[in-house]
């Protein structure tokens, strides 16, 4: 900053103020020597400066005051010619020239091509905001008429409890009302292992406290538990059905199925199919599970069936229709054993994985609305031949139906369509004693393992 002070009066060849010449003073008797303190240079630019003329002296060696007031005023007129003033507010207050005296040097404009140049795009304006009305500090009143949710209405599909991360991929488990322990730990790893999201599994009726622990371990593995409530045929469950559903509601299951394939003779008490009876039966134990604060699940009919399965619910949803009841299902829902047999996964065919489009209907025809449909048995068997014109199944193909159905359920289902389950989980390997069910099992009691497990494994 020295030299700027410097440089500022003096030009840019940066010399020094002149000293004040003490000789032509001691005659200012009137005070006239302030002018000598300002030279010359500061008032003339240095390239126009002309050459310094002196007063003249009398013969004395005494200026007179006519003659130093003459001087001073033509040096005064002289300066003003070359540099008119002007007020430093009046110029680019902006331009860096305009800061060099505070930079200390001359600053150069920036070329036209430089960024910092470019044109800036205009700062986006904010709307304006209308004004806040004024709030008042007394509390308002509340309203006159509250409206509330019909607590009677239909249970939107949003409502049904589903599973974190659900993908769908449900599993039935062992086909046992109660296992051990050890069972149920290892067991519910493989689950997880599969990316199993959904389990079904069997309660002795209104028992509380077999299946505790199987429960306890599900709920905290991430798994949905469905319950189905087993009886020996259809007939009236034992025991009371809403304590023991308000039990497991609080332990975490929301689902109960009563019943199981109400639409083939061996599960009745007399052999022969009744709509009729399915529905004196299912009716009081559906009022019971909702009493208990569960969901009740209506149907698992069996594919095909002595009776057909898709006549069998189309005449139970009327029964209840007919018997004032069918608002037992606002807070129900469908349960299904969609068994693929051997045929392929394919939309055209709706009577094996895609039996849930065929329900579907029936059900939007008879409620208006969507019902949620979960699978709570399915799969195929290696040997199956249901259909004689098509191949038997073998240990391949049930893995690639497999990962199809389960790829489908993961990505395409409809929003209605819960879950699609494969039965069954393991047999003997989990305690079962009932050797019908050994070939079926995922995991068999002689330690081999089918290979629908690795193809669950590998879909993560």
């Amino acid at each position: 900053m020295a030299s700027a002070l410097t440089t500022a009066g003096t030009g840019a060849n940066g010399r020094r103020r002149p000293k004040m010449r003490q000789p032509f003073m001691r005659d200012d008797l009137l005070g006239l020597g302030w002018i000598r303190m300002f030279p010359e240079a500061s008032l003339i630019a240095h390239s126009s400066q002309p050459s310094r003329v002196f007063p003249a002296i009398n013969p004395t060696g005494q200026t007179t005051f006519a003659t130093q007031l003459a001087q001073a005023e033509a040096r005064a007129q002289q300066a003003a010619r070359n540099k008119p003033y002007q007020s430093p507010l009046r110029g680019n207050a902006n331009s860096p020239q305009a800061f060099s005296h505070m930079w200390g040097h001359t600053t150069q404009p920036r070329l036209p091509g430089s960024p910092l140049t470019q044109p800036r795009a205009p700062f986006p304006t904010r709307p304006a905001m209308p004004p806040k009305p004024l709030t008042s500090i007394r509390k308002p009143e509340p309203p006159q008429h509250v409206t509330r949710a019909d607590p009677n209405a239909p249970l939107p599909l949003s409502a049904y409890p589903r599973p974190d991360g659900d993908n769908g991929r449900g599993m039935h488990w062992i086909p046992t009302t109660d296992q051990s322990p050890s069972a149920i730990d290892r067991f519910v790893a493989e689950a997880q292992r599969m990316g199993v999201k959904w389990v079904t599994f069997l309660n002795n009726g209104a028992n509380i406290g077999d299946n505790d622990y199987l429960v306890k371990k599900l709920v905290g593995a991430g798994i949905e538990p469905i319950m189905r409530v087993w009886t020996p045929t259809l007939q009236p469950v034992q025991g009371d059905v809403e304590a023991m559903v308000r039990h497991y509601v609080a332990e975490g299951v929301n689902y109960f199925q009563a019943y199981n394939e109400p639409n083939v003779n061996t599960e009745q008490p007399d052999g022969k199919v009744s709509v009729d009876r399915y529905l004196d039966n299912w009716i009081p134990t559906a009022q019971a599970i909702i009493r208990g604060g569960g969901l009740p699940g209506f149907g698992a009919m069996a594919p095909g069936g002595d009776m057909d399965d898709q006549q069998f619910l189309t005449q139970a949803l009327q029964g209840l229709k007919d018997r004032g009841q069918l608002g037992l299902l606002d807070k129900g829902w469908l349960s299904m054993h969609n068994y693929t047999h051997n045929h392929p996964i394919e939309a055209p065919y709706t009577d094996g994985f895609f039996k849930f489009r065929n329900y579907h209907k029936i059900l939007s025809d008879a409620l208006g609305r969507d019902l949620p449909i979960i699978g709570t048995e399915g799969g195929t068997f290696v040997g199956e031949q249901e259909d004689p014109n098509m191949p038997a199944a073998d240990a391949n193909t049930v893995a690639q139906w497999a990962t199809q159905a389960y790829t489908y359920m993961r990505d395409q289902r409809e929003p209605w369509n819960f879950a699609y389950s494969f039965w069954t989980i393991a047999n003997d390997a989990g305690g079962g004693g009932d050797s019908r069910f050994n070939a079926e099992a995922l995991f068999k009691g002689d330690g081999s393992v089918s290979q629908v497990v690795s193809a669950l494994r590998a879909m993560g």
